[in-house]
């Protein structure tokens, strides 16, 4: 069902459109090799320009979600499956492991990386050996190249300055934890679950539409010894994505 564009949104007109013609692919309103409404037709649904209109259009041709026929009209690319959800075990479960037991590849691409002050909170979790800092890594994981997730982690500079230097793209974080110190994260305490919407950045980050629903998971990660780990955040595409608890 088509959703109403938001003319004020920082989100420009096209890439909602873009948005909403997607999800509807993803919904299986229209499925592969179906036509979609002719230009003239989705300017009277969505009361936006031709302009607007074939800017949306050509983006969606490029990524390989729509192809044009001459003469004959738009239509769904077959070959652009609709999006699959991925279903996670709990928490404690690492993005690649999560991928690789539904059959997806995992990847990740890393964002930021720096040593940062440490908020109150993850300074206090570090604890003295911390000396107030943290090794900030931001990354976009994906699951068979599609992305998913935003990680924003702050790491503890005392165990993970190494952080700093290694290769992170495509990369378990997880996988590089144990081999380099021998520790397992894992939740202390409670996780926080929440549901929030993809600010402009985010939105651009996961390729999806600014407001998207994202599950937010915040979280204190240690080792068997209660080693403090991580402060860690992850931003997940909620349609994408469904838990098992």
């Amino acid at each position: 069902m088509p959703s109403e564009l938001n003319p004020s949104s920082q989100e420009p007109l096209y890439k909602q459109l873009m948005g909403d013609i997607k999800r509807d692919i993803a919904s299986g309103l229209y499925a592969p090799n179906d036509k979609i409404p002719s230009e003239i037709e989705l300017g009277d649904i969505y009361r936006v320009s031709r302009i607007t209109i074939r800017r949306a259009i050509k983006e969606l041709q490029q990524s390989g979600v729509l192809t044009k026929r001459q003469g004959k009209g738009t239509f769904v690319n077959p070959k652009h499956a609709p999006e699959e959800n991925i279903e996670s075990q709990g928490f404690t479960i690492g993005f690649s492991e999560t991928c690789q037991a539904n059959g997806l590849v995992p990847g990740a691409r890393l964002v930021t990386r720096e040593l940062v002050d440490a908020d109150p909170r993850t300074s206090a979790f570090f604890g003295e050996a911390g000396a107030g800092k943290a090794v900030r890594i931001v990354r976009i994981r994906t699951a068979d190249g599609r992305p998913l997730m935003i990680e924003d982690n702050l790491f503890n500079p005392s165990l993970f300055s190494f952080f700093l230097d290694v290769p992170l793209d495509d990369n378990s974080t997880y996988e590089l934890i144990k081999e380099r110190t021998g520790l397992i994260p894992m939740t202390l305490g409670q996780t926080e679950l929440s549901m929030v919407r993809a600010t402009a950045k985010q939105a651009e980050m996961l390729d999806v539409s600014e407001n998207e629903p994202l599950f937010q998971i915040d979280g204190l990660f240690v080792g068997q010894g209660n080693e403090p780990i991580y402060v860690g955040s992850q931003f997940i595409v909620a349609r994408n994505y469904k838990f098992r608890l």
